[in-house]
């Protein structure tokens, strides 16, 4: 029992050791062991999107009397438009950025308009970048925020729907390298994205197609 002890007390601090050895040879640039340089994605982000595509919205008034009663219920159908965000972030790594967002998208059809813009928190992954080749420019993202949303009726004044709540989106993306400027270079691709904005109220669903262009500023 004494020897397992005695066993058990040494081996603590020699994996300790060796865990602490691994951690420094990584952190450590004497040691020659460090992390790469980013290759293809660096420093400060500064993009934007434009697209157009489709949507449909449906709810009820932002009105406690009326949410939930079926005869005050209305559906766009599918409507068409246009939309666009302003996107901040930092390039952690050649696969991984992460940032805010901004953005907006207006949508119409015969009978129905609606609006809705929103911000918050953006996530950009490049999931396939260590297969190297065209898969190191193959990206993906998520966003996540607050948004507001309207839905009017055209063919009558007066009646308009409306909602604040949350809002979530997804999409993918390819980038093309251009050329280095400003200290970093600049990029340009097709993006395809679907948002969704959801409040007690009402709720909007959509899909764009489109260009993104980004700056990368570092080298």
């Amino acid at each position: 029992m004494r020897a397992m002890r005695r066993a058990h007390y040494l081996a603590a601090p020699a994996c300790a050791a060796l865990l602490f050895a691994g951690t420094a040879r990584a952190d450590n640039p004497a040691s020659g062991n460090v992390d790469p340089p980013n290759e293809r994605r660096a420093g400060f982000v500064v993009g934007l999107a434009l697209g157009g595509g489709v949507a449909g919205s449906s709810g009820y008034p932002n009105d406690q009397n009326y949410i939930g009663v079926p005869g005050y219920y209305a559906a766009s159908g599918f409507m068409a438009g246009y939309g666009g965000g302003l996107f901040i972030m930092g390039a952690l790594t050649d696969y991984l950025s992460f940032g805010f967002w901004l953005g907006t998208a207006t949508f119409a059809n015969g009978s129905w308009q609606s609006k809705g813009e929103g911000g918050g928190l953006r996530l950009e992954l490049f999931p396939l970048y260590g297969l190297g080749g065209v898969f190191r420019d193959l990206g993906a993202f998520t966003q996540v925020g607050i948004a507001a949303t309207t839905l009017t009726y055209k063919d009558k004044a007066g009646i308009s729907y409306n909602g604040v709540g949350s809002f979530i989106g997804a999409g993918v993306f390819y980038e093309i390298r251009l050329a280095k400027a400003l200290g970093g270079h600049f990029a340009i691709g097709p993006s395809l994205e679907y948002d969704a904005i959801f409040s007690e109220p009402m709720e909007r669903h959509g899909a764009l197609l489109g260009a993104r262009f980004l700056w990368y500023g570092g080298k």
